[in-house]
This record gives structure tokens, C-alpha cells and sequence, in this order.
């Protein structure tokens, strides 16, 4: 046990040394620790929690198959966001969008299942042994909250890829023990976490001094509660398991539908607003949605809950931007289908006849959103040739960036989270931090959860709010484009494209058509590419095909959840595969 302890402690204390908090982290790894010599000293009790907040962004978006292969990729390359320039069949991402996932080729989703293990244990070490360390009693209070928050959101992120897990409380495992542990049900799952986070965000601040920024507050445990409530709600979960037998079903959603979940999920999502600490970082002065594009960007703000923290760095404009703007490989390309969700500036969709979409011009007069998440044929963009903006082509054969310049090309690179004023191969750093969890998602969540509780008025609401921030004209009648009188299943419809325009990028969609059950739907698609032709200096023209590689997607009822590997199975006799497996 002591062996096992010293490394989990040495391991937590090399991580440190690269990690991004360089004022909280900046510490020399020490290879002879053990439990005594770290909880004795204030300062290495300290850094042994940051450890712990290390992999806090590990499954966020492109960071997902970093650490499992090295390529910048996640759920966005295997949905219908996006496409990657790998195309494989071995591939992780592919596994998710190809119908393919089975219990033996792990890469889809290991590191999902023993990075949050590797976690919750090294967050069980901390708690079971800061009270022997020298921190003040209010400090310890703190870092135990802390502690416990980070704990319950690796578990929430099992819970996410797997449904129902061993809950083993504050239990420390040594290499010997026989883990023989069943999975908890989904239910004792949500209790356990949204528990943890009422036992202790009263422990938290609202906000962190400068130099602690980053780290737990109240404000994250209200928002994390939210948001395992809604997707408790969810129709995946409430009662719509996939399972046929009753225990697995248990495991894997609740048995059956109760509406007041969502209600629960309403009032989780209100008592973060309720806080009334955080908005939406709107400016719409500098130019229409300016304030959606920069909020990435800024190392704090009035709109991240849970920030991921980053040193200033330009690690997407390295794998995100088109060759012309980097000096890497370009990883990752959205798609037709989701410039499609994106709608006009006077907020109607491009399916309106009304809206003044143009397929012959397909990119004017465009929710401001889509300016800010798409690079598309002459965007402006920070060039090294120039040393200011040039316009960066994507046009059928035009150089370096252009469509089948690279066999998997759409037609449109990554702007999102991307600072249009430096690039991979020059410029400075951005202060990019990553959006763990913002204030518009728990606005939508409220959004969500209140039209399902047909209170449709609300929902109107916090859209307007969203849209405002967006840029979008509002109209004569103040609903900035959206239709009057919907009806709870029009309002469902318009919620759900509004996360995949909002959210697009940040780690949603991908669960968002799971937890909504509508994935046979929207899975099961032709991945599409907008392809442009120049005709001449000043005109082009636009066809909508589709991408040259792995072009149908194929969704199946077991790809709903990820199996548990069989290797696992195999350790522990009391585990039950997920259905469909």
C-alpha cells in the first residue's frame, strides 16, 4: 500500500511540472515522497490537489485522443460536426461515427474509463490524508470541497461515456485488492454527484484572487449539478434505456419516466443564474457577435464557470488552421452539415424562404456565429507572408488551403475559439482557456428544461439572451427571428439547433443527439462539403457535395453508450456489459 501511495504521489507531482497554472504549478517533481513527507508540508499538499486538477480538460473536445494517440481529434470528428484527416478504420474517432465499437479495440474510449479512475483515486488519496497536513482549518475546508468536486466530475464524465460505475466513496485501493465492486445504478450515480455538490458548494467562493483563478467555486458546483440533472432528464436516460434486461437497465437510465426530472434540472439551472455572478461577454459594438468570438479568448471573463486553464499558447492554430496559416498538419475540418444549422442574421433559418439565404451566395448576411466559427472562402486572416490580414482561399484548387488540396476537405476550416489576428507559423500567443462549462450553456440548459415543463415562455427568454449576444437583429417584434406561439415540440426543435449553433465545437453535440435520443436521426447522415468553384477574380460558384472520405456515417442503438473493455470484465466478474455489446 505505501509503495502504491508514493507513486500515486510522485506521479501527481511530475504532472505538475508541466502543468498550465505556471503561478499555482511551477513546482520541481521530488521522487522521494511518500504520504508523510507530502502531507506534512503545506506547500506539497497543495500542489498534490493541482494535480489532481491537471486532467480537469483531458476529454474536452480536440484534447480527447491526445493523450490516447497523439492527434488532435475528439467527438466533434465523430459526429456530424466535423471530419478529420485521418480516415482509417482503426482510427478512434472513427470508431464513434462508423458503427464499429466493440468491447476489444479500446481506442475509442480507454482512456475515458481509467483516466477519471486514476483521478477520483488520486482525489481519495488527498481526502484521506489533508487533515494530518499543517493547513489552516478555513483552508482545509476549502481544498476538501475542492477535492471532492473534482472527484465527482471524473465521475461525472464515467457517467457521461458509460452510464452507471463502481460509486466506491472515499475508498483508496491498493495494487493487491480484489476490486470486485458491481456498477451502481444511474440513479445512485446522479444522487451521489448532484449530493456531493450541495454538501459542498457553500465550502467554495463565488470567485478566486488572481492568483488562484481556475480553480473551484460555488458557481462550478451549481453548474455541474445542472448539468447531470439535465441529462437525467434526458429522454435517453429518463426512462429510455436501450437495455432489454431489467437490471442493465437499471444501470443504464432510470427504469422509468418521471417529468419532474426535468424540473429538478430547471431549478438546478435557474440557482446558477440566481447567483447572479455570471453573463454572457456580449459586444456588439466592435462589429455583431464580436463578443461570442472573443470570450475564448479572454484567460477570464464574465461567462466561464469552470474555465480549463491554459499558459498563453497557440496549440489550435497549430493543428486547426489550413496549411497556408501553420506550420503543422492540419487535423480537423467542420462540416456542411453544420454550417447548415447556422441561420441568417435576422435569426431565421436558411430553410425560410424569408430568411434572404442565397445558395448562390451561401455566406452573406449570415448569423454572425457562423462568421466566427467557419473560415470560408476569403476570410480574412493573419498571414506571415504579409505580417497583417489576407484573405484565405478555400475555392477548388486554390493553393495550399483550397478544397482537394487535401482529399478530406470541406470547404471550411475551424475558426472557433481562434484569434483571427495570429496564426500557427507566426503572430503572438493567445490567452485561449478552454470552455469547461459557460454561462450559455446553463442558459440553454434552463432553456431545455423549462419547455419541457412547458413553461415555452421562458425558454423564448433565455433564446433572446443568447441571440442578442450573437449579433442577431432582433426584428420588429424583439424575438430576433424566432417563431411566435411554438408549441413545446417547435420550441424542442429550435432548442436543439440552437446548441449545435451555440455549443458547436465545445464537446455537446456528439452526447446532445445521444442524451436526446435522436441519433438514428441525425447519425445516420451523409457527411457533406461545400465545394466552390472560381469562376473568375470576383465570381465564384457553390455546390453542396459529398466529402471525398467516409462520407456515411452509421449509427446503431449500442453506440448510445461506450462498452466497458473486456479486459475489465475480465478483473472484475461482478461488471455488466452495456447493451448491445
Amino acid at each position: 500500500m505505501k509503495k502504491l501511495l508514493s507513486i500515486t504521489i510522485v506521479a501527481a507531482l511530475v504532472v505538475l511540472s508541466a502543468c498550465e497554472k505556471k503561478d499555482l504549478l511551477d513546482v520541481k517533481p521530488n521522487t522521494d515522497l511518500n504520504a508523510a513527507t507530502t502531507f506534512n508540508d503545506s506547500a506539497r499538499t497543495i500542489q498534490f490537489l493541482i494535480g489532481t486538477y491537471s486532467d480537469i480538460a483531458f476529454s474536452f473536445g480536440y484534447r480527447r485522443y491526445t493523450y490516447a494517440s497523439n492527434i488532435s481529434a475528439g467527438t466533434a470528428e465523430g459526429c456530424d460536426e466535423a471530419v478529420h484527416r485521418l480516415s482509417g478504420a482503426t482510427q478512434p474517432f472513427v470508431f464513434l461515427f462508423n458503427g464499429t465499437m466493440n468491447a476489444a479495440q479500446t481506442q475509442p474510449y480507454e482512456y475515458m474509463w481509467w483516466r477519471p479512475w486514476t483521478n477520483i483515486r488520486r482525489a481519495n488519496v488527498f481526502l484521506a490524508n489533508v487533515e494530518n497536513s499543517p493547513l489552516s482549518p478555513g483552508l482545509k475546508t476549502q481544498v476538501k470541497a475542492e477535492a471532492r468536486f473534482l472527484r465527482a466530475w471524473y465521475y461525472s464524465i464515467l457517467l457521461k461515456n458509460f452510464a452507471g460505475i463502481p460509486l466506491i466513496g472515499d475508498r483508496v485501493f491498493d495494487a493487491s485488492d480484489q476490486i470486485d465492486m458491481p456498477r451502481n445504478t444511474y440513479e445512485e450515480c446522479v444522487d451521489y454527484i448532484t449530493g456531493e455538490m450541495d454538501a459542498i458548494a457553500n465550502d467554495l467562493p463565488l470567485e478566486h484572487d488572481a492568483l488562484n483563478y481556475g480553480r473551484i467555486t460555488r458557481g462550478a458546483c451549481l453548474a455541474l449539478k445542472a448539468r447531470v440533472l439535465l441529462y437525467a432528464a434526458s429522454p435517453l436516460f429518463n426512462g429510455g434505456s436501450v437495455a432489454e434486461n431489467e437490471e442493465l437497465k437499471k444501470i443504464t437510465a432510470y427504469p422509468a419516466f418521471d417529468q419532474q426530472r426535468w424540473k429538478k434540472a430547471a431549478d438546478a439551472a435557474k440557482a446558477v443564474i440566481d447567483l447572479n455572478h455570471y453573463a454572457l461577454y456580449e459586444d456588439n459594438t466592435t462589429a455583431p457577435g464580436y463578443g461570442f468570438s472573443r470570450v475564448f479568448l479572454l484567460r477570464k471573463n464574465t461567462e466561464y464557470i469552470l474555465p480549463g486553464m491554459q499558459t498563453p499558447n497557440k496549440t489550435m492554430e497549430g493543428f486547426a488552421l489550413p496549411r497556408s496559416r501553420t506550420n503543422g498538419t492540419t487535423q480537423t475540418a467542420p462540416s456542411q452539415n453544420l454550417a447548415e444549422a447556422f441561420g441568417m442574421k435576422n435569426g431565421k433559418p436558411i430553410t425560410d424562404p424569408t430568411s434572404g439565404y442565397n445558395p448562390n451566395n451561401p455566406f452573406v448576411d449570415r448569423d454572425p456565429r457562423f462568421n466566427y466559427t467557419f473560415i470560408y472562402n476569403g476570410t480574412l486572416w493573419y498571414s506571415s507572408g504579409t505580417g497583417n490580414k489576407a484573405p484565405l482561399y478555400t475555392y477548388d484548387g486554390a493553393p495550399n488551403d483550397g478544397y482537394r488540396t487535401v482529399a478530406w476537405s470541406t470547404g471550411y476550416w475551424w475558426r472557433k475559439m481562434m484569434d483571427d489576428n495570429t496564426a500557427g507559423n507566426a503572430g503572438p500567443n493567445t490567452e485561449r482557456c478552454l470552455p469547461l462549462i459557460r454561462f450559455a450553456e446553463i442558459l440553454l440548459n434552463y432553456a431545455e428544461a423549462s419547455n419541457e415543463m412547458d413553461n415555452t415562455a421562458e425558454a423564448y427568454e433565455q433564446l433572446k439572451l443568447i441571440r442578442k449576444r450573437a449579433g442577431i437583429i432582433p426584428g420588429a417584434d424583439g424575438l430576433y427571428g424566432l417563431k411566435p406561439n411554438m408549441t413545446k415540440a417547435e420550441m424542442r426543435t429550435v432548442l436543439q439547433n440552437e446548441r449545435m449553433v451555440e455549443l458547436a465545437y465545445e464537446d455537446h453535440r456528439y452526447w446532445d443527439v445521444r442524451r436526446w435520443k435522436i441519433a438514428h436521426e441525425t447519425q445516420n447522415v451523409t457527411m457533406k462539403a461545400m465545394k466552390v468553384t472560381r469562376v473568375n477574380a470576383t465570381t465564384y460558384t457553390y455546390e453542396v457535395v459529398p466529402i471525398n472520405v467516409n462520407a456515411q456515417h452509421v449509427f446503431k442503438d449500442a453506440n448510445y453508450l461506450f462498452p466497458i473493455m473486456q479486459t475489465e470484465l475480465g478483473k472484475n466478474k461482478n461488471l455488466v456489459q452495456n447493451p448491445g455489446y
